[in-house]
């Protein structure tokens, strides 16, 4: 029997690699990976595509949660993060390529040559002038999505010494079609293929379903059979393939683990001095006085509750603050616990407010978790 070429080993969260990964994936791993989400406008119109609706055709402009107004938010969550590098992703950026090309030299004028920048596209035609401009900008790594033969423009790509990869998802009992692609990848020189587990979302779900797909479990978003088909696909390229990577990432690494990693470097960064730590997850645990749901507070309203908490309770202005954006007044979870009771008899004239603890992600939208009434 012949002796396998390679072996595909395990790496975390039950992704897989046969070869080298690529520097890209490496830092995501870590956490230190920016998403740098340029445009929601796309060329391609894959059925599986998991953009949510108020991304999707859109031309708005996101640096991981944070929606981006200006450069300075892009800068503020790079380093909100300790960010070593950025994904450079959409919709398709190349739809706007000025844009880009602002964004690419931003950050590599600010961070340096060191800073990783990869981008995902799927013009697999685009020209050399545009290739050029993107290499010529900084662009460390570029990864295509391969939708038609036409791979022109990965083959201009390659000849100009860019490091390039492919980007596709498992489709359930397409392993033929992986193969293909993979010969195909490995004979002009690509240098890596990452392939994703295919998962359900609020835009893809009913495309997929209608497809005969279905959730592998209630508790994940990935679908049944897209795993098992990448496993087998990397079995078989040990021996199909010689030199080309082969990338796994799957649904569990991408919640569990690299989401997790930035998630803990930006709560490192971001956590205030009134606000705790959860002991296990990577939360922010926080007093909150807002309006119960379908209601809001005035601006008058957060102003005298926080007058309240600092002449009724001498609480100090450093262990409290009125966050606009988000109707609320944020206090110290420790202080609020003792006064919660009192400043509700305080307050008794302000109808529809709640009081508690708010356990919430670091993440610029603070999505909340978990709330404690007080």
């Amino acid at each position: 029997m012949t002796p396998k070429n390679r072996e595909t080993r395990e790496i975390e969260g039950d992704s897989l690699l046969l070869g080298e990964l690529p520097l890209g994936c490496t830092l995501c791993i870590k956490g230190s990976k920016m998403v740098l989400f340029v445009t929601g406008l796309c060329d391609s119109s894959c059925y599986y595509c998991p953009i949510s609706q108020d991304k999707s055709g859109q031309d708005v402009i996101f640096a991981d949660e944070m929606p981006v107004t200006d450069e300075s938010d892009i800068l503020f969550e790079a380093k909100a993060i300790k960010s070593e590098g950025a994904g450079i992703s959409g919709g398709d950026p190349l739809c706007d390529l000025d844009r880009t090309l602002n964004y690419i030299r931003l950050l590599k004028q600010e961070y340096g040559p060191n800073y990783h920048l990869h981008l995902y596209t799927s013009q697999n035609d685009v020209s050399e002038d545009v290739l050029r401009s993107l290499h010529e900008a900084g662009l460390d790594e570029i990864r295509f999505h391969p939708q038609t033969n036409d791979w022109s423009g990965i083959q201009r790509a390659i000849e100009m010494d860019m490091l390039v990869g492919l980007e596709v998802p498992a489709i359930p009992g397409k392993q033929e079609d992986l193969k293909k692609i993979a010969k195909r990848a490995e004979e002009i020189g690509v240098s890596f293929l990452n392939i994703n587990e295919l998962e359900a979302s609020e835009t893809n779900f009913d495309r997929l379903v209608s497809m005969g797909m279905r959730l592998t479990n209630m508790e994940s978003a990935s679908i049944e059979g897209s795993a098992s088909t990448a496993r087998e696909f990397l079995e078989w390229s040990e021996d199909g393939l010689q030199n080309l990577s082969v990338h796994f990432c799957s649904a569990r690494f991408k919640d569990s683990i690299q989401m997790r990693r930035r998630l803990e470097r930006r709560l490192e960064q971001t956590i205030r001095n009134f606000e705790e730590r959860d002991e296990q997850d990577p939360l922010l645990i926080v007093g909150v006085i807002r309006a119960v749901h379908g209601h809001q507070l005035e601006h008058e309203q957060l102003a005298l509750i926080h007058t309240t908490l600092q002449n009724q309770f001498d609480v100090p202005t450093d262990l409290m603050n009125i966050d606009e954006i988000r109707n609320r007044v944020e206090v110290a979870p420790w202080v609020i616990e003792e006064i919660s009771k009192q400043l509700r008899e305080i307050l008794v004239d302000m109808k529809d407010i709640e009081i508690g603890i708010s356990f919430e992600y670091p993440t610029w939208d603070r999505l909340q978790t978990l709330f404690n009434p007080l």
